[in-house]
C-alpha cells in the first residue's frame, strides 16, 4: 500500500490516543524510519503489521481500528490536498458512491502501480443502493464500512450500512446494502 495509508494510520494513532502509543507501534514493527514517504509503495505486509501491533497496543478488535481508519481517511485525504477529487466526484453522496471507480482512475494517475478496489454501484432505489467491493486485498471490509461513515459525515448525509455478504465469509467479494438519508439541512 502507498506510504499515505500508512501515515494516515500514523496519525490517526496519535491524535486520537498518543504519541507514546505509536512510537510503541513503531519499535514493534522495527521501523527504522517513522516517517511515511505518502507516494512510494510499501509491501502490504507492513501495513497490515502496523495494524496489528496498534490493534493488540490499545487492544482493540482489528474491525473497529480498521473501521476507524477507515472514518478517518476521508478528512485525512482532504487535509493531504485531495479535497478537490472529492469535489469532482460529485456534491453528494450518492453522487460520489457512483463515481468511485472514476476516482481511483484519476488518483492512479498519481499513484504509480496503485491497485486500488472496485465498486459496483447497483440502485436498488431512490435511497438505497447495492455496492459491490472488489479487491486484491483481504480483511479490509470493516475499513470500507469506516469511510462509508467518514463519507456520510463529509456530505453531511445519514447513511445505514448493511453487510449483505462478505469475502471473510466465503463470498467471491463483499456486497453492502447502502441505504441513504435526504441530507441534513
Amino acid at each position: 500500500m502507498y506510504g499515505l495509508v500508512n501515515a494516515a494510520l500514523k496519525e490517526l494513532v496519535i491524535s486520537q490516543y498518543s504519541h507514546d502509543v505509536w512510537d510503541k507501534v513503531a519499535r514493534a514493527a522495527s521501523l527504522t524510519e517513522t516517517q511515511f514517504d505518502k507516494m512510494h509503495a510499501y509491501d502490504d505486509a507492513l501495513t497490515y503489521q502496523l495494524v496489528g501491533i496498534a490493534c493488540r497496543e490499545l487492544g482493540i478488535h482489528q474491525d473497529d481500528f480498521l473501521k476507524a481508519l477507515g472514518k478517518f481517511w476521508v478528512p485525512f485525504t482532504e487535509r493531504q490536498g485531495y479535497g478537490p477529487l472529492f469535489d469532482i466526484a460529485g456534491p453528494s453522496l450518492h453522487d460520489f458512491l457512483l463515481s468511485l471507480d472514476d476516482l481511483h482512475v484519476r488518483v492512479g494517475k498519481s499513484f504509480r502501480n496503485l491497485r486500488p478496489p472496485s465498486f459496483r454501484i447497483e440502485a436498488m432505489d431512490a435511497h438505497t443502493l447495492r455496492m459491490h467491493y472488489v479487491t486484491q486485498r483481504s480483511n479490509l471490509c470493516p475499513f470500507v464500512v469506516g469511510l462509508l461513515s467518514g463519507l456520510s459525515l463529509r456530505f453531511d448525509t445519514p447513511i445505514q450500512v448493511e453487510e449483505a455478504q462478505c469475502a471473510r465469509r466465503g463470498a467471491d467479494h463483499c456486497e453492502f446494502v447502502l441505504v441513504l438519508s435526504p441530507p441534513s439541512s
